[in-house]
């Protein structure tokens, strides 16, 4: 793809460059139908191999397919996908307005009004994707625009999941904003319509608190955050508001609301309840008393809305022979108590009780005793048949286990010979067939530390000749970073440690500051920069310099 910024894209003439972070977005016109789109073209990074081609081309046609399949007044559309001339690009509604994200940032919160406003259009949406198989996965203020006469449009569904196709996801592959995503999605496991509630629900959460309800310095300690910890109630939600958020928050994926319909309804009690002045029922936390001087049942202890009703007595039975005729005598509820019967003015005597005879045995004794020794024959013959399953399976295990030690000793001895002979090629300047080596031997054995030094060393040379292109910057100064913390991680010597992390947290926060040259959201840069001060020692001079440009953007 050329760097240059073309004329037209297919049928439509490009006005000029909106946005760029992955993929790059223009502003064009379609003659043919005489409106103004949005065209978001495919951002392919210089040295991508064919088979990380294939996969940012797959992924790129499954958004447009994600959101082409929707139609629906808070989803943005998309007219088409098409490729000219080698680019790749897609054809959406054009959005005026701004995202949600500016709007909190600018205001610092939104009124709860208009908060619940924005959620019944977010979660209409939503309830659209869902019923047509799609699971957004990245529900986010950024991606929440807010049009000039109000209206909420949904975008960017670049890592949707569509229920009805194959998933280009892997399990234990983690996609999405830490922030926003479900305890489900943190851990790499299948998800489906909750945890897109549970993203709403933090959205919910942040747009009236202004704040987010899991919080953090780095990756690591969010994730944690939403693993294990519940948030506060902010002072600004009233006590149903919060059930309903509370509930869409929950840690399990069975708790919380089944659909995007259920959570609407939630909400709409919410307003009733306000409109009928029930928001100042006092907290149902404390103990509420029946006009018995008894505790209220729990339903009416846990539901403002359910005034106590007070509970009649329980009726009182006396005791009667089974072999009388005639039901029972139950007490006056009235009264508390019935008295004995009566016959001529005195108590009538109650027949005796004779308990009913002795059950016979359901086995003779014989049996019994034949029973008892077939089950120790069976229980002997199974120990006996787990023995030797065990011991075969031993066996199998050590001889692949010594079968997997001559294969990992064999790719080790490869990754040696290719590092040397990268090492070589980086001499002789033939840098591409270097790069291409030192990835090799990586992928041979991923715990040598010389290819991750080697392949770190020859991307932060790539990463300085690309000043001009700062898309590939970022990336190239990312791929180093990594390289340079999987060797800190691969060596024993404290010292080799802390100086491989200072560079990978050096390449990190190179990788940030071309991240802000390409328009990326703030949230973006803020995590990788997080991410590069977690790794860098203490008392490293990057570290001042992560923490500088940290407050600078705060």
């Amino acid at each position: 793809m050329s760097s240059s910024p073309p004329t037209t894209l297919g049928q439509y003439q490009i006005i000029r460059e909106i946005a760029r972070s992955n993929d790059i977005v223009y502003e064009a016109y379609d003659p043919l139908m005489n409106r103004r789109v949005a065209v978001k073209e495919l951002a392919m990074p210089q040295g991508a191999t064919s088979q990380q081609q294939t996969e940012r081309i797959s992924r790129f046609k499954r958004e447009a397919q994600a959101a082409g399949t929707l139609n629906h007044p808070n989803i943005m559309t998309v007219y088409s996908f098409a490729e000219d001339a080698g680019r790749t690009f897609m054809a959406m509604e054009y959005l005026d307005g701004g995202t949600l994200r500016n709007e909190i940032d600018t205001k610092g919160f939104v009124p709860v009004d208009r908060a619940i406003d924005i959620a019944f259009e977010l979660l209409n949406g939503l309830e659209h994707a869902h019923s047509k198989g799609v699971i957004h996965r990245d529900i986010k203020p950024d991606n929440i625009q807010i049009l000039s006469e109000g209206q909420i449009k949904i975008t960017d569904f670049g890592i949707a999941r569509l229920t009805f196709q194959p998933n280009l996801t892997m399990d234990g592959q983690v996609f999405g904003t830490p922030s926003y995503m479900s305890p489900e999605q943190v851990v790499g496991k299948d998800i489906d319509a909750r945890s897109d509630l549970f993203s709403v629900g933090v959205v919910l959460y942040e747009m009236i608190s202004g704040q987010k309800p899991f919080a953090g310095d780095s990756v690591v300690s969010i994730t944690y955050a939403i693993m294990n910890k519940e948030p506060d109630q902010p002072t600004q939600m009233s006590y149903p508001l919060w059930q309903v958020v509370s509930r869409a928050l929950d840690k399990s994926p069975a708790m919380r609301y089944g659909n995007a319909t259920e959570m609407i309804l939630a909400l709409k009690d919410v307003i009733q309840a306000q409109s009928s002045g029930a928001m100042s029922i006092p907290d149902p936390g404390q103990t509420q008393y029946s006009p018995y001087g008894m505790p209220a049942p729990p339903y009416v202890q846990q539901n403002p809305y359910i005034q106590a009703q007070p509970q009649a007595a329980p009726p009182i039975v006396y005791p009667y022979n089974p072999y009388q005729q005639g039901a029972p005598q139950m007490a006056n509820p009235q009264m508390g108590f019935m008295p004995p019967p009566m016959q001529g003015g005195y108590p009538m005597q109650q027949p005796v009780f004779y308990p009913p005879p002795p059950r016979q045995p359901l086995m003779k004794p014989d049996t019994v005793i034949f029973l008892k020794r077939t089950l120790v024959a069976v229980i002997v013959l199974g120990t006996l048949f787990f023995l030797i399953v065990v011991g075969v399976n031993a066996i199998a295990t050590s001889m692949n286990r010594d079968a997997k030690a001559k294969e990992t000793s064999i790719s080790k001895q490869d990754a040696i010979r290719l590092t040397s002979q990268a090492n070589n090629y980086v001499q002789n300047g033939n840098y591409e067939q270097a790069e291409s080596a030192y990835s090799d031997a990586v992928s041979k054995a991923p715990d040598l530390v010389e290819p991750r030094i080697g392949r770190a060393s020859l991307l932060e040379s790539n990463a300085k000749q690309q000043k001009e292109n700062p898309s590939l910057s970022y990336a190239l100064w990312e791929h180093a970073g990594e390289d340079w913390k999987a060797a800190s991680d691969g060596v024993t010597s404290a010292q080799l440690r802390d100086t491989y992390a200072e560079n990978g947290a050096r390449c990190l926060y190179m990788s940030a500051l071309a991240m802000r040259e390409t328009q990326t959201s703030s949230q973006t840069v803020r995590d990788t920069l997080y991410t590069a001060k977690s790794m860098a020692p203490n008392n490293s001079g990057v570290r001042q310099q992560i923490a500088d440009l940290l407050s600078e953007m705060q």
